[in-house]
């Protein structure tokens, strides 16, 4: 699957990263405005989602096309951006950091935001320990699926889960503390080996990010 990143700075920053992976990847990965768009991403959280998420997406449904968003405002407050152009789209992706947050609360949060800017939604299943939750919504006359993915892993890292928790994973990092700190440790060099295991072992990303890859195949893309 491809993907188009709505807004510049978003669009350079992703094609940026992907260049610096392999030179070829911003071609295969990014997609032009012609194709015909029906599916969203919303980057909610997580510093490195924006390079991530592309890479996942890659190993999916070529056929598809997603447009993907990254809102200045982060985890829950990135829902009230939805709330004008959630009509442009069938289906939406959320994801974002654990944090602190208990799974339970959290999914109960997002769905108390998703009321807040209209969308009446029903929750239909829960994957990957919770960490994959599916809603039917509707705002108005629109009916849309919504997926959130919650980044993080229970083994790695502190009792604040995030991105990096995956990220420290493949690079085959012990961490006794907080994953991100571990993370921002490694060198450049380093972390855009970890983002090449990712972009040429699908079995290996699968593993590692696998909410990532059953929320994201719920929206077929």
């Amino acid at each position: 699957m491809r993907v188009y990143p709505l807004g510049d700075k978003l669009y350079v920053n992703i094609r940026s990263k992907l260049h610096a992976i392999d030179k070829q990847l911003p071609q295969k990965v990014l997609a032009d405005k012609a194709t015909s768009i029906d599916s969203l991403i919303v980057l909610g959280d997580g510093k490195e989602d924006y390079v991530v998420v592309p890479l996942i997406c890659h190993h999916l449904n070529g056929n598809k096309t997603a447009a993907i968003l990254k809102p200045t405002s982060t985890r829950y407050g990135a829902i009230q951006t939805l709330k004008t152009i959630v009509k442009d789209y069938k289906t939406i992706a959320f994801t974002l950091d654990q944090e602190n947050d208990e799974l339970s609360a959290l999914s109960e949060t997002i769905k108390r935001k998703l009321n807040e800017i209209g969308a009446k939604c029903k929750e239909k299943g829960k994957l990957v320990g919770k960490r994959v939750v599916r809603y039917e919504c509707i705002l108005g006359d629109h009916r849309f699926m919504f997926v959130v993915i919650v980044n993080g892993l229970d083994d790695v890292g502190g009792p604040s889960h995030k991105i990096e928790d995956h990220l420290v994973r493949l690079a085959g990092v012990t961490v006794k503390g907080d994953s991100k700190d571990a993370w921002n440790g490694l060198s450049e060099d380093e972390r855009l080996e970890v983002f090449r295991k990712i972009h040429n072992d699908r079995n290996v990303a699968e593993k590692v990010f696998n909410q990532h890859f059953e929320g994201l195949r719920l929206r077929d893309c």
